[in-house]
C-alpha cells in the first residue's frame, strides 16, 4: 500500500472581527470621515442617532463604509446596512451589522463575506463573541482559497485555541484531493485534524481512496482511519489495484521509512492475490509486509497458511514469501483439482515476475503431491516425509517435479477413491475465505457548486473591480 493516506490542507481562518464602534466613552473613538446627514429619530420605538448617505467611519483599528449608521442610544446597540469594514488583515462585508458594546458581540446577517490574505469566507450569518473571541457560523458556510473550498452547513471558530469545528457534509476540494465527512475539527497551531462520521476522501497525486468513520491527522506524517476502514490504491501505470479493509488502519512516516499498520479482521484484495490476518504491518522500503494471527495468503491457485507470514512485493507482484511455524501450503491441480500439499517447520516460496518458481520445506517435511497419467488423469499419489529439506520446482506456475534430501520415507499410493480425500494433519483449505474484490466506494455528497451561496453584494463587487 502506498505510503502515505491524504493529506489535509488548512483552510487559514481568521475571523475575529474588528467592531469597537460605540459611544464616546469605548475605546476607540468614532471619526465621522463622511456623511450626507446625521441626527436624531426613532427606530422600533427607541431612541436612535442615525447616520446616513455613504457614511465613511474610522477609528484606530478599522474604516466602515455603509449607506446608513444607527446608534441605539439607550442599549449599547449599534447597526450598520450594506457595510463593508476594512483592518490590517482583512475587510468584511454584510447586508445589516448589529453590535452590542456591553456584550461585546456582533451578529452579522445576509451575504456576509470576510476577505483575508489566505481565504474569503461567503456566510449569510455569523455570530462573534468578542469577550471569549468565539465565532459561530450557525448556517451553511464557504471558505475559499487559491487552492480550492471548504463547505459544511455550521461551524464555530475558538480564535484563543486557533481552533475550528465544523458539521454537517462538510466537503473540501482542491486540485489535488477531495475529502468529505459529517464534522471536522481542526487546530491549525498543532496542525491537527479529526474527522467523523462517513468519512471518504480521494488523493488525486497518490491515487488513494479511503473511508471510514473516522480519521486523525497530525504534522508528524502519523495517519489513524478507525471503523469500517477502507482504502484502495491504484498503482501509477493503473493496472493494478489493491484495497485494504480494516478496523483500523496507522500510517507513519518516520526517518527510517513509512509504515502501515492495520488491525482487527484485516483484508486485502489485489489483481495478484489476496490475504486475511488480524494484523498486517506494511513497511514500504523494501516493500515488505507480514501477517500476523492465524493468517491466510492466496495466489492463483494456492493457499498458505501459517501464524505467520512475511511476503517481499517487486512491481505489486508477490517476489518471496516465508512462513514459520508449521505452515501448510495447498494448490488446486489445474487439470484434477486434487490438493497438493506441502507442510515442514519453516517455507519459503520463490516467485518470478509473480510466478510461481519454487517451494522449499525445511526441517520435519510432508508433501502429498497427486500425480496425473500421459492422458492427464488422475494416477494415484506420492506421500513423503522427511527431515531434511523439500523443494517442488514449477514450470509456468505448474508442478514439474519434487526433491527431498536426508532421511527421506514415502511411498505411491495407487488411485483409488480413499486416497483422493488423504490430507496431511495439519491441512487447511478455505477457498470461500478468501476475499472477492470489494465494491468502490463513491462520494455521498454532489460536487462542491463553483457558484457563491448567494448574489455578490455591490460593494464587494467593486472592490473586486478595483483588484482588477
Amino acid at each position: 500500500m502506498n505510503k502515505k493516506l491524504i493529506h489535509i490542507p488548512f483552510f487559514a481562518i481568521f475571523l475575529t472581527c474588528i467592531l469597537f464602534i460605540s459611544d464616546g466613552n469605548s475605546q476607540s473613538r468614532v471619526n465621522i470621515v463622511q456623511a450626507q446627514t446625521a441626527e436624531s429619530g426613532v427606530f422600533e420605538g427607541e431612541n436612535i442617532r442615525k447616520i446616513t448617505g455613504n457614511v465613511i467611519l474610522r477609528t484606530e483599528d478599522m474604516v466602515m463604509r455603509t449607506d446608513s449608521v444607527f446608534q441605539f442610544l439607550n442599549s449599547n446597540l449599534l447597526m450598520a446596512f450594506n457595510a463593508q469594514i476594512e483592518t490590517d488583515k482583512e475587510i468584511l462585508w454584510a447586508d445589516t451589522l448589529y453590535y452590542n458594546s456591553a456584550d461585546e458581540y456582533s451578529r452579522l446577517r445576509g451575504r456576509v463575506i470576510i476577505q483575508s490574505e489566505q481565504n474569503t469566507v461567503f456566510s449569510d450569518s455569523m455570530n462573534v463573541d468578542h469577550r471569549r473571541e468565539v465565532t459561530n457560523f450557525n448556517v451553511p458556510v464557504r471558505f475559499e482559497d487559491e487552492n480550492g473550498a471548504l463547505i459544511a452547513q455550521s461551524g464555530l471558530y475558538y480564535q484563543a485555541l486557533d481552533s475550528a469545528i465544523f458539521k454537517g457534509n462538510v466537503q473540501l476540494s482542491d486540485s489535488t484531493q477531495y475529502l468529505e465527512a459529517d464534522s471536522l475539527f481542526m487546530n491549525r497551531s498543532d496542525e491537527l485534524y479529526e474527522l467523523f462520521g462517513r468519512v471518504y476522501a480521494e488523493d488525486y497525486e497518490e491515487y488513494v481512496t479511503f473511508s471510514g468513520n473516522y480519521l486523525y491527522a497530525d504534522s508528524t506524517g502519523y495517519r489513524l482511519l478507525e471503523d469500517n476502514a477502507w482504502m484502495m490504491e491504484i498503482s501509477e501505470s493503473e493496472a493494478d489495484t489493491t484495497h485494504l479493509l480494516a478496523n483500523k488502519i496507522e500510517l507513519r512516516e518516520l526517518e527510517e521509512g513509512s509504515f502501515m499498520d492495520a488491525y482487527g479482521s484485516v483484508q486485502v484484495w489485489t489483481s495478484k492475490f489476496a490475504a486475511i490476518a488480524d494484523t498486517i504491518n506494511y513497511r514500504e522500503d523494501p516493500e515488505q509486509f507480514t501477517l500476523r494471527s492465524s493468517p491466510t495468503l492466496w495466489q492463483n491457485r494456492m493457499q498458505l497458511t501459517g501464524p505467520f507470514i512475511e511476503a517481499y512485493l517487486e512491481n505489486d507482484d508477490i517476489r518471496f514469501l516465508e512462513s514459520y511455524p508449521q505452515p501448510i501450503i495447498v494448490m488446486e491441480d489445474s487439470v484434477t483439482a486434487r490438493l497438493h500439499q506441502m507442510t515442514g517447520d519453516t517455507l519459503n516460496a520463490y516467485f518470478e515476475g509473480g510466478v510461481l518458481d519454487r517451494i522449499e520445506v525445511f526441517d520435519n517435511t510432508q508433501s502429498i503431491f497427486h500425480n496425473v497419467d500421459e492422458n492427464n488423469e488422475p494416477d494415484g499419489l506420492i506421500e513423503m516425509i522427511s527431515i531434511g529439506p523439500l523443494v517442488m520446482y514449477f514450470t509456468d506456475g505448474e508442478i514439474d517435479s519434487l526433491r527431498a534430501l536426508r532421511n527421506i520415507d514415502g511411498s505411491f499410493l495407487q488411485e483409488s477413491p480413499e486416497n483422493v480425500e488423504r490430507r496431511l494433519d495439519n491441512f487447511q483449505w478455505y477457498p470461500d475465505r478468501r476475499p472477492l474484490k470489494p465494491p468502490t466506494q463513491a462520494p455521498r455528497l454532489p460536487v462542491i457548486p463553483d457558484e457563491r451561496p448567494f448574489d455578490l453584494p455591490p460593494r464587494y463587487l467593486l472592490y473586486l473591480e478595483s483588484r482588477e
